[in-house]
């Protein structure tokens, strides 16, 4: 895999995982609020980078850039 094939997977990871705690962080700050919608801004944010990766990462193997390979070598 190329450093330019690898980068944006890894961007979106990190990102994935930042946009996870940011949930994690307003569940707990905002305590029950009616009107609060930053857990639900940071979930689907999480969501839709989610999506990225996996049709990322689909696009790399139709093209070739993955190649998948087995738990057991032949």
């Amino acid at each position: 895999m190329d450093i330019i094939y690898k980068l944006p997977v890894l961007l979106i990871l990190f990102f994935i995982l930042f946009s996870l705690f940011q949930g994690m962080y307003y569940m707990a700050k905002d305590d029950g609020r009616n009107n609060s919608t930053r857990v639900v801004r940071a979930l689907t944010i999480r969501v839709v980078l989610s999506l990225l990766l996996f049709l990322i990462l689909m696009v790399g193997y139709y093209f070739g850039l993955l190649q998948p390979h087995g738990i057991l070598p032949q």
